[in-house]
């Protein structure tokens, strides 16, 4: 089974080798099967003293759909893409209620997301954003589930990432990304017992590229982006408030199928 793993970064070169880059390792995915996708010649530079030789670094460009935009035209149209943040720590997986490391293989997760989309005409596979074993499931969900941006799988030459008229703001675009999947292809697939560590809102990538654009704080546009992908799709998402007042959205949950955990 083929796949390439791509990783747009930005300003965070040790980051994305002690996070995403080693997790890749402890799970024994090929290095040169892996891409790192940065904003310019300098952070090129800058990445090359961080990022493992075996590990190619290609410019693209800056901001985070921008560099997706970017990757989906570099990989031969249909390639199956496995997209990564730069900041994943770990893989972990159901246990009752509980969560544990993932023990099964990467090549594994990649293999059974693909499988399920191509049987049900899919275009973008996911896993559980919660990472709480009591709101994860032993079933992949074939409808209308959020897809984490952290860790999802989709085609290279996708529209739902090519369309010229998609907001380029990086704040939400995994929400835009899951709302377009699904409204092109019929449904997304997540797999439900699977789930990932990560920091939110730290530094380096979306957080400096909204301080690049002179925005201080990044919530004023996350909560403005936010709001608008509501409105471009008031029969899908609705906007609610987490604890301290961090906005979200809900999206309506829809099920077509579901698939036992193998």
């Amino acid at each position: 089974m083929g796949y390439q793993v791509a990783i747009p970064s930005y300003k965070r070169p040790n980051g994305v080798a002690t996070a995403t880059l080693a997790l890749l390792a402890k799970y024994g995915v090929n290095p040169t099967l892996v891409t790192v996708f940065v904003a310019n010649e300098a952070e090129y530079d800058w990445y090359k003293r961080f990022v493992p030789e075996d590990v190619k670094i290609v410019i693209a460009e800056v901001g985070k759909v921008n560099a997706q935009q970017f990757y989906h035209n570099y990989y031969p149209a249909g390639t199956r893409l496995v997209n990564l943040d730069d900041d994943i720590k770990d893989l972990t997986e159901k246990d009752g209620d509980k969560v544990v490391p993932y023990s099964g293989s990467f090549d594994d997760m990649v293999a059974r997301g693909f499988d399920l989309c191509e049987k049900y005409g899919s275009g973008m596979w996911g896993i559980n954003p919660t990472g709480n074993g009591f709101y994860m499931s032993d079933k992949a969900i074939v409808g209308l589930r959020y897809i984490p941006g952290g860790l999802y799988g989709n085609y290279a030459g996708d529209p739902t990432i090519t369309d010229s008229n998609r907001p380029k703001v990086s704040s939400g675009d995994d929400y835009e990304t899951t709302l377009r999947s699904f409204l092109i292809y019929g449904s997304v697939v997540r797999m439900d017992w699977l789930s990932f560590k990560t920091k939110f809102f730290s530094l380096g990538g979306i957080d400096a590229e909204v301080k690049d654009k002179g925005i201080p704080n990044r919530m004023t546009e996350h909560r403005a982006e936010l709001e608008a992908i509501c409105a471009r799709y008031p029969d899908l998402a609705s906007m609610y408030w987490k604890a301290g007042e961090v906005p979200n959205i809900r999206l309506k949950a829809k099920t077509y199928a579901r698939e036992p955990r193998i």
